[in-house]
């Protein structure tokens, strides 16, 4: 038991991959790079968007163009935007589902995952709210002063 706890410990260090800690000038960066079609740097301008600065709905249109431009990692991230109810995108997993499915075909693995972990949970769950009772539920916890809720609805009416 020894000998694996002390090759671990050598050994986790060299396997572990630890994101990149959010940096403003780096952030700066990562959105001139975007700008010029660095698809690698709109996502990860898009998760430093939606984790770090809690804006999810900013991050559609940088996982839009890297999706669109066969960024398979984009795709997935942006399946997973479509299924977060603060997204600002609206609960849909028909798009989650379907960016997922492309995202899997193009060789990402966790996609597959994802899709997998989708399909099972449609098979089990209560069906989908409409649009009216995700704005209903947006707007409810707006008022309850959920910026990130705000937010949702915000770029919900927009679309």
């Amino acid at each position: 038991m020894k000998k694996f706890l002390i090759a671990a410990a050598v050994l986790l260090p060299l396997f572990a991959h630890a994101e990149e800690a959010f940096d403003k000038n780096t952030y700066k960066r990562l959105a001139a790079e975007c700008g010029k079609n660095n698809l690698e740097s709109c996502v990860k301008f898009a998760i430093w968007t939606r984790d770090d600065l809690e804006a999810p709905a900013d991050a559609y249109a940088p996982l839009k163009k890297a999706c669109d431009g066969g960024h398979m990692k984009g795709c997935n991230v942006l399946g997973n935007l479509y299924l977060d109810p603060y997204g600002g995108l609206g609960e849909d997993g028909d798009k989650a589902r379907a960016l997922y499915q492309k995202a899997c075909r193009g060789g990402y693995a966790n996609a597959c995952t994802n899709l997998e972990k989708l399909n099972q949970e449609s098979a089990q769950s209560k069906p989908a709210l409409s649009r009216e009772q995700r704005l209903q539920k947006l707007q409810t916890a707006c008022l309850h002063e959920d910026e990130a809720a705000c937010r949702a609805l915000q770029a919900e009416s927009e679309h």
